[in-house]
Formats: C-alpha cells, structure tokens, sequence
C-alpha cells in the first residue's frame, strides 16, 4: 500500500512538475556529518554559515553554493546541542545552542558572534560578544531546532512530536539575560497547519516571509496584519523523507540542508507554484460533498 508521501510523489509526477528539492552540491561529510542549521550571509557574497549538530566540535564552516568548504572558524564556547543559526544585519551570527530532546537540561544559550572573514585565515577561536541564557521550568520544557532573530529577541520554533502546531517563544538577547537570571521564553502564538517536527526556521531579510522545515514539508509563513494572526500561511511544499535540519533565504529562494551530506535549494518560482498546484487541488477535495471523500 502506497503511503500518503508515496501518493504526493506520484501526483507531482502526474501533473509533469519535478521534485521540488534541487540538490546544489554535497556537503563534505568527513567536516559536517551533521548539519544542524544554515543561515546566508549578508556581509559576504556567495557565502552560506553552517554548523553540525551535538557531538560536533564548536566550529562554524563557511560554504559556496556548490557546498565546497571555504574556510572553517572554532569557536570558544562549548557546542552542547547546536540546533540553528541566525544573523542580524549588523554583522552578528547567532548559535542557538537549544536543543533538549529528552527535556532534561534546564538551561540553554544563545551565542552571539562577529561574523569573520572567510576571506581571511582562522586565527585564534572566536570569542562569543554576547551570551544570551534561557530557562524552563521542568513541566513546560521543550526541545527547539529552529531560532531566527528579530529586533534583539531570538524566536524558538517548538518541535512537538505530538501533533500540535509548532508553537513560537521569543528570547531576549539584546540585552542578553545573564546566567545567574536566565530569561523565561515567552510564547507568541503558533503556526497554523505545522504540525509536523519543526528542523528548521529563517526569517527573509525583510521581515515579512518565515520558513519553517520538517523532513517532509517546508511551509512559508507571512507575517499578518493588525487584527489578525502573527503569521499567516503563504505556501506548503511537501517532498519524500529527507534527514533536513536546516533551512535559509537566500533572496526569495530556500536553500536546505540535511544529514549526511545533502545540500538543496527550493526555489521561489517552485514553491509558490506548487502552494498554488497543491492549493487547487485540496480545494475540491474539501468542497464537493457529493464526492464521498472526508
């Protein structure tokens, strides 16, 4: 029996459009086996930021679009669980050590750095300009994969494995909240429809679009307006199970990046087409009562 998955992709072959996922190159798997998160800069041309998950070395690697490695930065401060990376326009990468898959650890941290040179050799490991600590109490824990800043706060995309819509907190960073007084994540509302494991999130430089990834499905979130939700739903794009842990603009374009290697850009022109093909074709299959689907 085919799956539900199994019957997207054949649909998508049926209607005659390719798979929505163009792989850009491959990721040296011996430097990152685990790609955790992927951020464009906006300093340096051609360069995307990319980090591994947990059990990795602390270090940042600066990559070409073809995922050729351009130049690998350590950094001094400890990769517990690094699950994303954001940046702001002032030339501030953030790691989001954030991760807490068996909601054990009360503690987590947000480390700002000043975006190096890829241009330049790595010298002595990059120091953290601003740390940023959270906490939870033990019965409201929850594991994040996804940060993006705004205007001095990161936002955390819940991962719930639960079937609830993946829930938004805010974290101040600027100014940072010490260890001795760790901030308290503040929810901000939810995204509609993501119901699946969060892996990934970035907000377009402009502030108004939001991607969030899973291992199949990638939604494009736009901010609201007054009265309504914070964010409502632009475009869904849904793919075969790939080990994706991260996703980033690039314009209005997508790149993704996932375990083991794989390296994808998801294009404007595709997704906001297939929103619009798989928009239509829900749409019937809800209205027409005389159908007998539910």
């Amino acid at each position: 029996m085919f799956s539900l998955l199994s019957s997207w992709v054949l649909l998508a072959l049926t209607l005659g459009y390719p798979p929505p996922l163009e792989p850009l190159g491959r990721l040296d798997v011996r430097m990152i086996p685990e790609a955790s998160g992927i951020v464009k800069s906006r300093r340096y041309p051609g360069i995307y930021w990319v980090h591994n998950d947990s059990g990795n070395p602390p270090l940042i690697f600066a990559i070409r679009s073809d995922g050729r490695i351009v130049r690998q930065f350590r950094l001094d401060v400890p990769n517990i669980d690094w699950e994303d990376i954001a940046i702001d326009d002032r030339g501030h990468l953030y790691l989001g050590d954030i991760g807490d898959n068996a909601g054990v650890l009360p503690v987590h941290a947000i480390y700002r750095i000043d975006e190096p040179d890829p241009g330049s050799p790595a010298g002595e490991p990059l120091m953290a300009s601003a740390i940023s600590f959270y906490s939870l109490p033990r019965s409201s824990r929850f594991d994040a994969e996804s940060l993006v800043y705004e205007e001095g706060n990161g936002i955390l995309v819940a991962k719930y494995l639960d079937g609830r819509e993946a829930e938004l907190f805010s974290v101040p960073i600027d100014p940072p909240s010490p260890l001795t007084r760790p901030a308290r994540p503040r929810s901000i509302g939810r995204l509609p429809g993501f119901i699946e494991p969060a892996t990934g999130a970035d907000m377009s430089q402009d502030r108004t679009l939001l991607a969030v990834c899973s291992s199949t499905v990638t939604r494009i979130y736009r901010r609201g307006h007054a009265q309504s939700p914070p964010w409502r739903l632009l475009g869904e794009v849904k793919y075969e199970s790939l080990p994706i842990e991260g996703i980033g603009w690039d314009g209005r374009d997508l790149v993704l990046v996932a375990e083991g290697g794989g390296f994808y850009r998801l294009a404007e022109k595709t997704w906001r087409a297939r929103s619009q093909r798989e928009s239509s074709i829900r749409r019937p299959l809800r209205a027409s009562p005389a159908s007998g689907l539910e």
